[in-house]
């Protein structure tokens, strides 16, 4: 003891201390474990023998005899099935194995399922069905009605027909033929863009063109209003045509629309130009909108317009006619009559891509179905492309006030249109310093809008998924509320001579006033007074995902939230709760060792 004496001291912050002799280090250990071992035995009185020699490892055990007790102490006291049969000291190794290979076994199948559900709940989070409950008709607005004749010019003005060959032949150097005047060259430019395609080939005029000059054109060739659209009744009420239809600028030319929104609500600041307003009506759609639909305190009679119910005498009728002596049958085809849209009041009407004709000397019934999906706000969260659809603060359109799929469209091709031929045509969304194509573009612009649906049909095709629509550079994706008009159509012969009566001073005026002329008779209303709703929600929300996973999880491992925190516990507090324990024993075994010495 005297030769340990004069060992230099290790300092008091260090682990390590003086080396003592094998033997003696030994002895003194065991001495303090003799001593220690009544008050160990009394704390841990209530253990097993095993739970008692697995403390005494972590206290005084080395570093791999203390690791391996946590491993026994964690094994005993989780709730993970079959997991304490793997810490058991006396269990056969045959055991082990059956249980190793148990949960092994448990814990892929487990695996596989959760991954399942996961691959569910990423690629097909959004699912389509009816709502809880039926939508009365008067909750939505009544469709905007945009009419178009096939007649687009009083051949007394200018006759299209006899023009086009007076070009053709002058270009093919005929005798006798005189070429068409400046003012004839313009209407004639003008009214081409509205004819068939095919008509196309004969050029004349400049690549860019003023909009409003090919507006006034058409609108000066036209028939006149009242001559075309004869009565009309709102809610089996006579009313002036010229009161609730107003003109609007469509592909198609010069057409009236009902029940649509102004220009100042559905174009942007920029889009705003003279060319398109044509209404005084500062009217403003204060109740409405796509998303919320009426408010509470819109009454019977907001703005856009409602029905109260179902059946023709709630819904719109219209007495239109035209003249026999202005059909052309080159510019529109040998078809005359009308084409009508039905849209929602804040799209922009496209008629040459959905219509209904309407012939003369026909009673046509439109029966409306709506057609309405909605979205959860449990969607809000997703991306656009998960859920496929927009909400309107999503996607800003450059002229378009309110997001709509064919809104989106048409601002796409018109885009498309600027930089494939310099110009756009003269009714699609525009600046007032964009150029209007003018009569030697007509063919620019039909090929960029045929181009342009090839360009999105390959990029779709590239980028689908599975159960989603592919990203294209237009990336048109629907409203996440939609309201579209589906319609049942009837019709049968109409033959309005035969209602006159040309006996009285009066009829004989309206037959006289009529000669010559052919009619069409439209009533368009709700076919019932309620209909139902689609709805995107979530098919595997957040609480179903965690539900499921959880479930699998306690039926292959009984593992629940709890028995993860105990992971995470065994992990981290009691882990540093069993170091301090054993630095703490291990100072006091020193402390002892050094007073001995």
């Amino acid at each position: 003891m005297s030769t340990d004496s004069t060992q230099p001291h290790t300092p008091s912050h260090e682990v390590a201390v003086r080396p003592l002799p094998s033997a003696a280090n030994q002895w003194k250990r065991a001495a303090l474990m003799a001593r220690m071992a009544p008050a160990f035995r009394e704390t841990v009185s209530d253990d097993s023998e095993d739970e008692v020699d697995t403390k005494k490892q972590i206290k005084y055990g080395s570093g791999f005899q203390a690791a391996k007790a946590i491993i026994h102490e964690y094994c005993d006291y989780t709730t993970i099935h079959g997991i304490r049969y793997l810490g058991e000291k006396k269990r056969p190794w045959l055991e082990r194995l059956f249980w190793i290979s148990v949960l092994v076994l448990s814990v892929f199948t487990c695996v596989k399922l959760t991954l399942n559900i996961w691959d569910k709940w990423n690629n097909n989070p959004v699912i389509v069905s009816f709502a809880e409950k039926s939508t009365p008709v008067w909750q939505i607005p009544f469709p905007s009605v945009t009419v178009c004749p096939e007649t687009k010019t009083r051949r007394g003005i200018f006759n299209f027909t006899d023009s086009y060959h007076q070009l053709r032949d002058f270009g093919n150097n005929v005798s006798g033929i005189l070429e068409l005047t400046d003012k004839q060259k313009g209407l004639y430019g003008a009214v081409a863009q509205v004819c068939e395609p095919h008509l196309h080939d004969v050029n004349i005029g400049n690549k860019t063109r003023r909009g409003m000059e090919i507006i006034d054109a058409l609108t000066e060739v036209s028939p006149h209003f009242d001559d075309t659209y004869l009565n009309c009744k709102w809610r089996n009420s006579p009313i002036k045509c010229n009161e609730i239809f107003h003109k609007f600028v469509t592909e198609d030319g010069v057409c009236y629309s009902f029940n649509s929104l102004s220009p100042a609500e559905i174009f942007r600041a920029e889009g705003i130009i003279p060319d398109f307003i044509f209404r005084e009506e500062n009217r403003l759609s204060m109740d409405w909108n796509v998303e919320d639909g009426y408010s509470a305190s819109a009454d019977t009679s907001p703005y856009p317009n409602r029905v109260l119910g179902p059946g023709s005498r709630a819904g719109l009728y219209l007495f239109m006619g035209g003249a026999e002596i202005d059909f052309d049958d080159l510019c529109r085809g040998p078809v005359q009559g009308f084409k009508i849209l039905l849209h929602t009041p804040g799209d922009v009407a496209q008629v040459s891509k959905q219509y209904f004709r309407i012939p003369f000397d026909q009673e046509v019934l439109i029966s409306i179905r709506p057609k309405i999906i909605t979205t959860s706000d449990g969607l809000k969260h997703y991306e656009p492309n998960r859920r496929q659809c927009y909400f309107q603060k999503e996607r800003e359109l450059r002229y378009f006030n309110i997001y709509s799929q064919s809104n989106c469209e048409l601002e796409c091709l018109a885009n498309f249109t600027l930089s494939k031929c310099g110009c756009v045509k003269f009714s699609m969304p525009r600046n007032v310093n964009m150029p209007v194509c003018g009569d030697a573009s007509l063919k620019c612009y039909n090929q960029a809008e045929d181009e342009l649906l090839l360009r999105e049909f390959t990029q779709g095709l590239e980028n689908s998924g599975e159960n989603s629509r592919g990203e294209t550079e237009c990336n048109c994706l629907p409203s996440c509320t939609s309201i579209a008009y589906e319609a049942e159509i009837s019709q049968a012969d109409f033959d309005y001579k035969t209602v006159i009566n040309r006996d009285t001073p009066e009829g004989k005026e309206e037959h006289a006033k009529r000669q010559g002329m052919k009619m069409s008779r439209v009533s368009i209303f709700f076919k019932e007074a309620q209909f139902l709703t689609s709805r995107r929600s979530e098919l595997y929300g957040t609480t179903d995902f965690l539900a499921n996973c959880g479930g699998l999880l306690g039926l292959f491992m009984g593992v629940s939230m709890l028995s993860i925190v105990e992971l995470i516990y065994f992990c981290t507090v009691r882990l540093i709760s069993n170091l301090r324990m054993r630095r703490k024993t291990r100072k006091e075994l020193l402390k002892a060792v050094n007073k001995d010495a």
